[in-house]
């Protein structure tokens, strides 16, 4: 759903460019809007419309991410914008509210400059503060670990994510801690734009529900040394996975 679908996005955004964890400290700022629409296993679709808000500092190896959204979704309550299945639910209605609150630290411990890849490792924590009785969120606290790998190849940027993800129960629901993924590649077209698609994947997070399985292409435009823009859309395989959806991503660097 949401947040591995565009963690990967910004992972494939990072590596459309040479590898600047050694440079100097910088600060940036992204937001954006996205929207998916699904069933997820029910009978009537839910609609969502995702806009976050993302301040990310990177001084030398290591980059501090803190996040937040506003959501709006029209469906049936069964399922969380992250596609957390939930008890109850099946009165389809409009809500709207903030999303949870994630927090991340990234550590680049292989350059690319220096070594034959580059290899981050990811500590990230989402904080269970999206409002349960609008099924916004779990209200519980997640926890992930996740390995990342990116190599330039000429024009080409292969990249792997891999991780696992600790999951807090909500009354009412017990949720498998999961392993997730994606695999993918970026494309550099020119100086200013570049493209790719990537497979994300995760493992079912209840006894009854489906693994999430999804494809995204993209297309990152480079405007100018502080900001950039990146449009994708996604298909999903699954009841986990939305059938479709549409974003757009921008970022400043200050």
């Amino acid at each position: 759903m949401i947040p591995l679908r565009r963690l990967t996005l910004i992972t494939a955004m990072l590596a459309t460019s040479t590898a600047t964890h050694a440079a100097d400290s910088a600060l940036s700022l992204s937001t954006g809007l996205d929207y998916s629409v699904g069933n997820y296993g029910d009978t009537q679709d839910t609609e969502t419309w995702f806009l976050p808000l993302n301040l990310k500092y990177r001084s030398g190896r290591y980059t501090f991410k803190l996040g937040t959204s506003h959501l709006w979704v029209k469906g049936p309550q069964s399922v969380t914008p992250e596609g957390d299945p939930l008890p109850g639910g099946g009165t389809k209605r409009m809500v709207h509210g903030a999303g949870d609150v994630t927090a991340s630290l990234l550590a680049n411990v292989l350059d690319e400059d220096k070594a034959w890849l580059d290899l981050d490792l990811t500590g990230k924590i989402k904080f269970g503060t999206a409002d349960t009785s609008k099924a916004l969120g779990t209200g519980e606290n997640d926890y992930s670990l996740q390995t990342s790998l990116y190599k330039t190849l000429g024009n080409w940027g292969p990249y792997l994510d891999l991780g696992y993800r600790w999951k807090g129960d909500p009354a009412g629901v017990n949720y498998r801690n999961v392993w997730f993924g994606a695999v993918g590649a970026s494309y550099r077209i020119n100086r200013t734009w570049s493209a790719g698609a990537d497979y994300s994947w995760r493992d079912r997070q209840t006894a009854t529900s489906s693994q999430m399985s999804e494809a995204t292409v993209y297309a990152n435009y480079r405007i100018d040394a502080h900001n950039k823009l990146n449009v994708y859309g996604v298909t999903g395989f699954s009841d986990t996975s939305p059938d479709w959806g549409i974003g757009l991503t921008a970022a400043h660097t200050f």
